[in-house]
């Protein structure tokens, strides 16, 4: 079995399009570009896809990443040119490369994401009173947040899945940079973040464009290169 990496690029339309869509959009194009897939064993066979982290809706993302599993030897420059005719707007194939098939899940060395959020502030605020409230927010020990989860509501700390924060800001404007926990022991939603942060600064966490820029192992590589 022959395993691929693929990265992609998912921003415009492709934002509002959700994670089991854009799997679906992938089997699609591998069907359509007649690849030899391999298929997972049972009464329902499905192309080996594995993704990385699901994207919240309404995301970019500057780098995605999924793993490609197929039963007969394909370049990953084939792959790469073959995959980017079948894809919809907003969904760009950016590079390949062939990964031990053995490897592990990219989910099981996934160890945090970086997201930047930018947009408008709904008043003016002095740099330096943001500076004194996000240095204030930091200083917590604990922050919670409300999470939906399948037996209803639950009250869940995130602060310590809050790995990196940073801020630039003008009087009406915020830029921030937040690297999150994220992988199969836990995740923190930029999102969240976004809502806790509505309680000290004059923010619309729905105003903020989102993007995720990457996504880091435990040892601190890029995901694309483990």
């Amino acid at each position: 079995m022959n395993r691929i990496r693929v990265a992609y690029r998912q921003d415009g339309p492709a934002r509002f399009v959700s994670h089991l869509d854009i799997l679906r959009v992938f089997e699609r194009a591998g069907r359509r570009a007649e690849l030899p897939l391999a298929y997972t064993e049972g009464f329902n066979p499905r192309p080996r896809l594995t993704f990385a982290a699901p994207l919240p809706v309404g995301m970019s993302s500057a780098q995605e990443i999924v793993d490609i599993d197929f039963c007969q030897d394909i370049l990953p420059d084939e792959l790469v040119a073959a995959l980017t005719r079948q894809m919809p707007g907003g969904l760009t194939i950016l590079k390949g490369r062939i990964v031990a098939a053995a490897g592990p899940a990219l989910m099981s060395i996934l160890d945090r994401a970086v997201y930047t959020a930018q947009g408008p502030l709904s008043e003016s605020i002095p740099s330096n009173e943001v500076d004194t409230r996000m240095e204030s927010f930091l200083s917590r020990g604990e922050v919670f947040v409300e999470r939906k989860t399948g037996k209803g509501w639950k009250r869940k700390d995130i602060r310590p899945g809050i790995r990196r924060l940073t801020w630039k800001n003008t009087a009406d404007r915020i830029e921030l940079l937040m690297e999150l926990q994220s992988g199969s022991w836990g995740n923190v939603r930029p999102d969240e973040v976004l809502m806790a942060l509505a309680e000290v600064l004059p923010l619309q966490p729905h105003q903020l464009s989102v993007c995720r820029t990457a996504m880091l192992a435990r040892d601190g590589r890029l995901l694309w290169d483990c």
